[in-house]
């Protein structure tokens, strides 16, 4: 009996001794890493924004056979708000979308200029719309995003020759559909899943026009309207694929 209570103690002592090998061979292993959801940028999404612009209208008034040119340079500024639309596609953190926007304007300014015989004129520009379509390119930090974009521009203005002092100008220039370009840079977040922020400078030139009246004597070489504005915006964005995740 005494022999059988020795070979069972040490046959126990045997198994405590090769667990505790056991575990001092086996290495440390780390906990998982935690799992984050990451915000995703993909989707459609629509938006509004309100903004200043302040621009430059530049040309040379002349009379028809291209005389007495009177090269004026104006700074209309003011007002602008509207509205955009586009979509996101999110690659890891890098964004790239399409983006097409409108803005109504309040940009005006005048001032009188002497042409080459010492006529006084009175000229001014009234820039009533423009809008654009665009590309973007995008660095997101989870809910954060840096922007650039450019694209197609055009745009509608007024530009407005009558003599100094006159009641009425004798000849206005409505342009209605010129062609020309944008590129900008901006700041995004986004303060909630579905809600987008903005902050974002454009720069638009809406190129030249120009006219010749027999009527009223008088031509323009070619008035260039350019426009700097600051805008600030609010966007829905819909739906969109789960969040990106992200180990850390």
């Amino acid at each position: 009996m005494k022999k059988i209570t020795l070979a069972a103690a040490a046959l126990v002592m045997g198994i405590a001794s090769a667990s505790a090998a056991d575990l001092a061979a086996r290495p440390y292993t780390k906990a998982p890493a935690p799992i984050a959801a990451v915000y995703n940028w993909t989707g459609l999404y629509i938006g509004a924004d309100v903004g200043y612009g302040w621009g430059r209208s530049t040309g040379i008034s002349t009379n028809a056979a291209g005389f007495f040119p009177a090269p004026y340079s104006i700074d209309p500024s003011g007002v602008i708000g509207g509205g955009f639309v586009g979509y996101n596609w999110q690659v890891s953190n890098v964004v790239l979308g399409i983006e097409a926007d409108w803005q109504a304007a309040d940009l005006n300014d005048s001032a009188i200029f002497p042409n080459s015989a010492g006529t006084l004129y009175n000229i001014g520009t009234s820039v009533k719309d423009y809008g654009s379509v665009r590309g973007r390119v995008g660095l997101a930090f989870d809910r954060w995003m840096v922007f650039g974009t450019a694209g197609w521009a055009w745009g509608s203005w007024d530009t407005s020759y009558g003599f100094a002092g006159a009641a009425n100008p004798f000849v206005t220039m409505n342009v209605n559909s010129s062609d020309g370009w944008t590129a900008g840079a901006g700041i995004e977040y986004a303060f909630a899943d579905n809600w987008l922020g903005r902050v974002e400078y454009r720069y638009t030139d809406l190129g030249r026009a120009s006219f010749v009246s027999l009527l009223t004597n008088s031509a323009e070489v070619g008035n260039r309207v350019t426009i700097n504005d600051v805008r600030v915006g609010i966007a829905y964005k819909f739906g969109g694929p789960a969040p990106v995740v992200a180990k850390y």
